[in-house]
């Protein structure tokens, strides 16, 4: 006789359960709920080049990890691409949003905005030029001055990710 015992679990099923389950099931796919996925970009944007005044930023960076990101090929060499993507500008502003009674800042608001277009190899348009712009605020403290430039620099990199999504959506909904 073995030491250990073995207990049989039996698994019951009501019918009021199982409807209820089937019917959620069914729900959900009749609604159109799908998970969210990258959207394609146009076929003709397979091997992109990033043309930019500034070809060494971080802007740049940021677009071509976003290409990668919906299955393009980011070439360095513009004979080989089948698209361009063109940054025409990209214009950065701080403002100033608020002060206390002394004069002193107490709210920064940072403001970001980038031209684009896209060209097939041929210079025929996939996208006419567009523009983006976002702004985001933040709290500035003149007694931590070190933290607050961290934070401004943390902000304005979010605010470009969150501008190259946008760029990315703005091309899928062209390619529609």
């Amino acid at each position: 006789m073995s030491p250990f015992k073995t207990h049989s679990a039996s698994l019951t099923c009501s019918l009021p359960g199982l409807l209820l389950a089937c019917c959620l099931a069914v729900s959900l796919s009749a609604c159109g709920f799908q998970l969210r996925g990258s959207a394609a970009l146009p076929e003709e944007m397979a091997v992109t080049f990033i043309q930019s005044g500034r070809p060494w930023g971080s802007l740049m960076d940021d677009v071509a990890e976003a290409l990668r990101t919906h299955h393009v090929k980011v070439t360095e060499d513009k004979s080989e691409a089948t698209a361009v993507l063109e940054i025409i500008s990209d214009t950065r502003d701080k403002d100033v949003l608020s002060v206390d009674n002394s004069g002193k800042v107490l709210e920064y608001q940072l403001r970001q905005s980038i031209q684009f277009a896209v060209n097939t190899s041929d210079k025929l348009p996939l996208l006419e030029p567009q523009t983006v712009t976002m702004t985001r605020d933040y709290l500035y403290s003149s007694t931590d001055v070190l933290s607050s430039e961290r934070e401004q620099v943390v902000v304005s990199r979010a605010l470009q990710r969150e501008l190259v999504n946008l760029v990315m959506l703005r091309i899928t909904a062209a390619a529609r």
